[in-house]
């Protein structure tokens, strides 16, 4: 018992007692705020030279996306890169990883002043690292959307409807790497008092799919775009399975910017210069319109109660 409150703690996820009540704290906003005095510095100082390693992995960059989807996932910032340096003075040198446990290994190791992915990816080593990032825009997807949710499906013709159902029956997540495949999941499920009688933990939608597929599990857990965006494409189609539930809506891409190494005021500047090279001034290798504000997003590690280790599973890196 003892490892188990010292494990909560280190998340800093140990229930508070308020009232009779255990409740989790308030989570940590992840978005960039800004205030008054901040906010003017950028405006009156002239620009100077900025120059910022980022590294990146984007679903829909065709130098970190997986080739299944190479007609789908076009994106470059090769122009968007050129106008930040042209009309900001703005350089951002690119590192690009299609591998997420290599970007990961990156993070950890404290590599780079920013990183362009799923926010979660860089929020989840809060505490463990020196980095303090806080996400500084939002990249819209194709469709000019910002956001996603992690979902349940089961089979089309499967007697599972609700996510109710889900009890005492087999269910696919991600690792806990992943917060709309596990952890926002594994909340509603608490949330529910929702018991499964099993669960395995793959590292792509592709796995998860092809679980429920092949009748090892009831019910998936799978991002929101992986019916038109992953390596499912190839072989899952929508209407060959049933929505039960979806979690909680959350940032699909942003630009997130470690505040230990770079002042507030200077990424500040590189968010009004995000959002002035995107909405009408888009450049078309970008696809959508580019950058927009970071939505409010306060995301919580679900999974804090003891059990035992997970077991080695077979799967490959994409998420």
């Amino acid at each position: 018992m003892k490892t188990c409150w010292s494990a909560l703690a280190a998340l800093g996820l140990c229930a508070t007692h308020v009232g009779g009540e255990a409740r989790l704290p308030v989570a940590e906003e992840s978005a960039l705020v800004a205030d008054s005095a901040v906010a003017a510095d950028v405006t009156a100082a002239p620009p100077k030279p900025l120059r910022l390693k980022i590294a990146v992995n984007d679903i829909y960059c065709s130098k970190t996306a997986c080739s299944c989807i190479s007609k789908i996932a076009t994106r470059s910032f090769d122009t968007v890169v050129a106008n930040l340096q042209a009309r900001h003075q703005i350089t951002l040198e690119l590192t690009y990883f299609m591998e997420v446990f290599d970007l990961q290994k990156a993070l950890r190791a404290n590599q780079y002043d920013g990183v362009l992915c799923k926010p979660w990816t860089a929020l989840q080593y809060e505490g463990k690292t020196p980095a303090r990032f806080k996400r500084v825009a939002d990249l819209l997807d194709p469709d000019d959307k910002a956001l996603m949710s992690g979902v349940f499906l089961t089979l089309a013709g499967s007697s599972v409807r609700t996510l109710a159902d889900v009890q005492g029956k087999r269910l696919a997540l991600g690792q806990e790497d992943s917060y709309e495949k596990h952890q926002a999941p594994m909340m509603m499920l608490k949330s529910g008092h929702i018991q499964p009688s099993a669960q395995v933990f793959f590292s792509s939608c592709g796995e998860n799919l092809n679980a429920l597929m092949d009748g090892t599990v009831d019910v998936a857990v799978v991002s929101s775009y992986a019916l038109s965006a992953s390596c499912a494409v190839d072989f899952a189609k929508a209407e060959d399975f049933r929505t039960l539930a979806q979690t909680e809506k959350m940032p699909l891409i942003s630009l997130l910017v470690d505040l230990a190494k770079v002042p507030a005021p200077e990424a500040l500047r590189l968010q009004a210069a995000l959002l002035d090279v995107s909405g009408a001034q888009t450049p078309k290798d970008l696809l959508g319109r580019g950058f927009v504000l970071p939505a409010s997003w306060r995301p919580i590690p679900s999974s804090v109660e003891c059990r035992e280790p997970a077991r080695p599973t077979v799967g490959d890196a994409a998420k």
